[in-house]
């Protein structure tokens, strides 16, 4: 499953997006990267399973926004939302939304290969 299924990164820092693209692509992932939601719904998705990444606060469109709104459209990846900061009321809504994980910036590269395991069964068992 980990080989075939895609990871999309969608986050603001380009630091953030290319250290994230050279570890998972080290651990032999398949890695996409973005660098805001409107950038990521541009794209043309195919039908592979994938498991998103997302950075809570980005201009434009965050993290929650679109993943509340993949799932309007009938899209639910599990997902993975990080964040440098967040306010007690966002980490809740946040929560709220079932992900696989919350990671806090600065994690550690174990925290993020767990929560994309966790993410790859959740894949599995919906496949």
């Amino acid at each position: 499953m980990t080989t075939q299924a895609i990871i999309d990164v969608i986050d603001d820092n380009s630091d953030i997006r290319r250290m994230l693209e050279l570890v998972l692509t080290a651990n032999g992932f398949n890695v996409r990267t973005h660098e805001s939601a409107q950038t990521f719904l541009g794209t043309q998705r195919s039908a592979e399973p994938r498991l998103l990444i997302l950075d809570v606060r980005m201009p434009g469109m965050t993290g929650p926004e679109l993943y509340s709104r993949l799932r309007d459209q009938g899209e639910n990846h599990p997902v993975i939302f990080m964040s440098g900061e967040c306010l007690p009321h966002e980490t809740a809504n946040i929560l709220s939304s079932k992900p696989i994980a919350f990671l806090w910036k600065p994690f550690n590269t174990q925290q993020l290969l767990e929560a994309i395991e966790q993410g790859f069964q959740q894949l599995a068992m919906t496949s």
